[in-house]
């Protein structure tokens, strides 16, 4: 009797909200078209996306409502506001993504969920400091404990990172200061990413009992977030550690090595060292692969310049990067 009172109050509010019923039909469809199982599947999203825009288009009152639930409602500070308008927005690039995952290219795919993930994080954030505006002991009490957290994860990542490094690349990132500051916040994030997702289902069990308004959707969201981040960075660690390296290394690293006369230069290959005897190259494309090497100038006998290769493991370029 339940479930057939949940689904007559659902199908009288969808008559009555019919946007609602178009944003629950399209999310559907995203989610069951984005394993790319169907054939055309993306034609058909295409399709239904352009029919969801223009009926949309048509339900200007029903948008209104929502720009009212998530900044007006029950908002009565700056910090309130602030976090209903990022919900808001995380709901729009939920919708986004759903089409990205179906028909646009990876890499906007990855930065749309990007967007969607900081967004969600950023509400929580205004959230917190809200609620701790009300004098509210829970939120007071997480912010300790993330902050206090911080320092800890930050130090064992900073080791484990720089240890990392070394091993891949046989060279101190002290050496590189922007490589290392890139490098070391990306392992931090990472980490500290990972450990949200259990620390957001204890937020979430600690408010879903008293959250009203855009604060229901901010709880919902940092959970769903914090699953599909657990689920999603193990296996983009390969692809972050490439992405971040190959950005930080082409800004700051040489485009060519000098062996006396012998001047070595390739578009895919990054030098660390000036006029030395010794260098390490970062080659960021070579056969699919990505990784370090070593070369050490020589002098021939007669004179002339030559240099020897010591490699290092190498390491795939993930798909979506190439």
């Amino acid at each position: 009797m339940i479930v057939i009172r949940v689904w007559r109050g659902a199908l009288e509010h969808f008559k009555e909200k019919k946007l609602d019923a178009a944003v629950s039909i399209y999310c559907i469809f995203g989610v069951a078209f984005a394993p790319k199982a169907i054939e055309d599947s993306n034609y058909i999203m295409a399709v239904i996306s352009i029919i969801f825009v223009i009926f949309a288009c048509t339900q200007s009152k029903r948008i209104e409502e929502y720009f009212n639930f998530f900044i007006n409602e029950n908002n009565e500070t700056t910090l309130s506001k602030s976090a209903g308008s990022f919900v808001l927005l995380s709901c729009c690039l939920f919708i986004i993504l759903l089409f990205s995952v179906n028909i646009l290219p990876n890499v906007i795919t990855y930065w749309v969920a990007f967007l969607f993930a900081l967004s969600i994080l950023i509400s929580a954030i205004l959230t917190i400091f809200d609620l701790e505006k009300e004098k509210n002991s829970k939120a007071i009490g997480i912010r300790i404990i993330v902050f206090s957290a911080i320092p800890l994860i930050y130090t064992f990542t900073s080791s484990y990172s720089s240890s990392l490094f070394l091993e891949i690349s046989n060279l101190n990132i002290a050496v590189s200061p922007w490589l290392e500051y890139c490098w070391k916040v990306s392992a931090f994030l990472i980490l500290f990413l990972m450990l949200s997702q259990p620390f957001c289902y204890v937020l979430f069990l600690a408010f879903s009992d008293k959250a009203k308004g855009y604060r229901i959707f901010t709880l919902f969201g940092v959970l769903i977030t914090s699953i599909f981040l657990f689920v999603l960075i193990p296996s983009m660690l390969g692809g972050v550690a490439y992405y971040v390296l190959n950005s930080a290394i082409n800004s700051e690293w040489n485009s060519k090595a000098k062996c006396g006369q012998l001047i070595i230069s390739n578009p895919w290959e990054k030098y660390f060292g000036f006029n030395t005897e010794k260098y390490t190259v970062f080659y960021s494309f070579r056969n699919g692969m990505w990784g370090f090497e070593e070369f050490t100038c020589k002098k021939r006998p007669d004179g002339g310049d030559y240099y020897v290769i010591e490699s290092l493991p190498t390491n795939s370029i993930p798909n979506w990067l190439r």
